[in-house]
């Protein structure tokens, strides 16, 4: 709700501006005296902003678009409950007149989607003082039409009271001075625009800071969905549309309500954030190239997209950057079987060493990583398949455990040697049959073996 706002004084309209002629209106004629449901309507409002707000939920909420394109006066939209933009504004501009709440219906054309412009129309209302007004556009606060299909918004303020340097994205009115800008678009301009809406600034985002942004050329946006509107703030978030592989990212999200929030980009959720305050925190580097989607649930929903952006298939100097910050995640790695990034780092698996023992034709899969144990692998054989006959050394850094033991089928292997300067423990082992071998822990005297870690023996 926007009713508690300050009320913006716009300058650049002096009072001259009301002295043009009501005829400039066009308004269609009218059969109806709207003065006792326009009381209905704003009963209870102190104020022409209250006003303007309580005809804009109105028809937000009682009338519907006309997907047949027939309905464009103020008395068919009152008699049908339904409507073009056209009839929306006039409508509006009715229900206001009694009021003595003085608006003017703006025509011009507006871009829905990128690539697509359309004639409409819309309302200027002079809410307190005769300098003073908002815009506001009941037709897209009522809802969308997709096809011969509309659904209407779920009280949508976004489009009452909107910020000219928002509307100015998708709304182009005929007379620039409609504008309410210091310094008016022309058409080229609003053209080269992207379609950008006013839930931007539900999110926290600065109207005015994007604008600029666009006007210098800068119009590399990324997606921005609705759902989150209410729902969360975006205090900090990377403001393009396409995210390198290699590159940080931080992302800074507050919560207005109770809800998970992740980045989901395909492979394992990324909601590692951090609290400073009353703002979460989290750094996010892309490793492929793909979509990425800052998302929210609520009461054990789905995801929701609030955010939307692409990361582009990496360059050589985007690996060569991935390969500096984290190897593990390198291409050549990701790939291979049994690759997983979190067991991998939570065993302490060196990122350069596995990338240059790929490169060196030695590791062409992983063995299979369990949870089971709590231990740093400081030294084990990469490779995930092993050969009879030949050697291979294990050495570890148990945290917890009793004993442990490797297994090549029913070979058990307990002989270790301890280092207690390092708390490691190590063991050479020759696998003598084709199968399985796996280093396992008792995790309780006297109890069972849990895998840690399987390689096929050929």
């Amino acid at each position: 709700m926007k009713i508690g706002i300050a009320i913006i004084a716009l300058v650049a309209w002096a009072a001259a501006a009301w002295a043009q002629p009501v005829v400039e209106q066009q308004v269609s004629p009218t059969k109806y005296d709207y003065s006792q449901v326009a009381q209905q309507i704003t009963a209870g409002c102190d104020t022409k902003y209250e006003q303007a707000h309580a005809i804009y939920r109105w028809l937000c909420n009682n009338i519907s678009y006309d997907t047949s394109y027939s309905i464009y006066t103020a008395d068919e939209c009152w008699d049908n409950r339904r409507g073009v933009c056209q009839a929306y504004s006039e409508l509006f501009y009715r229900l206001a007149e009694p009021l003595g709440l003085e608006t003017i219906v703006v025509r011009g054309v507006a871009k829905p989607s990128e690539g697509k412009v359309e004639g409409h129309a819309w309302i200027f209302a002079i809410v307190e003082g005769e300098n003073t007004g908002i815009m506001i556009d009941p037709t897209w606060g009522a809802g969308s039409v997709n096809g011969s299909t509309f659904t209407r918004s779920n009280n949508d303020d976004t489009w009452f009271h909107v910020d000219p340097y928002w509307l100015i994205f998708t709304h182009f009115p005929d007379n620039e001075d409609y504008q309410l800008l210091p310094q008016p678009v022309n058409r080229e301009q609003f053209d080269a625009l992207p379609v950008v809406k006013p839930m931007w600034g539900e999110y926290g985002f600065d109207a005015k800071g994007v604008f600029d942004r666009c006007m210098a050329g800068n119009t590399d946006l990324p997606m921005i969905y609705h759902s989150g509107v209410g729902v969360l703030r975006l205090a900090s978030v990377p403001e393009q549309s396409t995210l390198r592989v290699g590159e940080n990212y931080r992302f800074a999200i507050q919560k207005l309500q109770q809800c998970d929030v992740a980045l989901l980009d395909g492979g394992p959720l990324h909601n590692d954030w951090q609290l400073q305050g009353n703002t979460y925190y989290m750094d996010y580097m892309p490793t492929s190239a793909g979509d990425l989607h800052l998302g929210f649930k609520q009461d054990g929903e789905k995801y929701a997209t609030v955010v939307q952006y692409a990361i582009a298939q990496p360059t050589a100097a985007d690996l060569k950057r991935l390969e500096e910050a984290n190897p593990l995640m390198m291409p050549e790695l990701t790939g291979l079987a049994n690759f997983n990034a979190v067991e991998l780092q939570k065993h302490g698996i060196d990122g350069k060493k596995l990338l240059a023992a790929v490169r060196g034709g030695s590791v062409s899969g992983l063995p299979m990583f369990y949870g089971s144990g709590d231990y740093i692998a400081i030294d084990i054989p990469l490779n995930g398949t092993l050969r009879v006959g030949q050697s291979y050394t294990f050495t570890l850094q148990p945290r917890g455990g009793v004993r442990w033991a490797v297994i090549n089928e029913k070979t058990w292997h307990r002989a270790w040697n301890s280092d207690p300067s390092t708390g490691t423990i190590s063991m050479t082992v020759v696998p003598d049959a084709p199968g399985k071998l796996v280093v396992a822990v008792q995790l309780q005297d006297g109890g069972s073996y849990s895998y840690c870690l399987t390689y096929i023996v050929k």
